[in-house]
């Protein structure tokens, strides 16, 4: 999340600094123009204006662009299996470039995360699952270890509290 309100102290000095070329101008303009105060009094409002205007524009950016953030628990699902497949030196870099393009074994992840987050049931279990690809492919191998996780991370009688969203 990019933060664009800078700190307080950053408008500050942005004030003073202002203020002091305004005041050097007004200055210049008092003794080689010869003009009265009176007709460069406006500018005195130039720097509280401009840095109003540039700490509300900060503030609305911060609000409308971080507004906060929902938790991706299928990410994290997803990086949490492809960690565990990182760190058995396993897999090449080929293969997880098959995986990722290949449609059933992404919703065969899909269905692995629905089980994750609610359990098993007639139409999402872990049966099913250990069927959809053939012994010995890299697909099946790859199940194994979603299989695996989401096997650490159940409880038996219901749905775990660190999975539901």
């Amino acid at each position: 999340m990019k933060k664009f309100r800078k700190p307080f102290k950053f408008y500050v000095m942005l004030f003073i600094l202002s203020s002091i070329v305004i005041g050097a101008y007004t200055i210049y303009r008092m003794v080689a123009d010869n003009i009265g105060i009176s007709e460069l009094y406006t500018l005195w409002f130039l720097p509280l204006f401009f840095i109003t205007i540039y700490y509300g524009s900060d503030f609305l950016l911060d609000k409308i662009f971080n507004r906060k953030k929902k938790v991706d628990y299928e990410g994290k699902f997803l990086n949490a299996v492809g960690e565990k497949m990182r760190k058995s030196n396993e897999f090449l870099i080929e293969d997880y470039r098959r995986l990722q393009i290949n449609y059933k074994f992404q919703e065969s992840l899909k269905m692995a995360y629905k089980i994750y987050i609610d359990g098993e049931d007639e139409i999402f279990n872990i049966k099913k699952l250990k069927r959809k690809f053939n012994n010995g492919t890299v697909e099946n191998r790859a199940m194994e270890y979603v299989i695996d996780y989401i096997k650490e991370n159940e409880v038996i009688n219901g749905k775990k509290d660190e999975n539901t969203v």
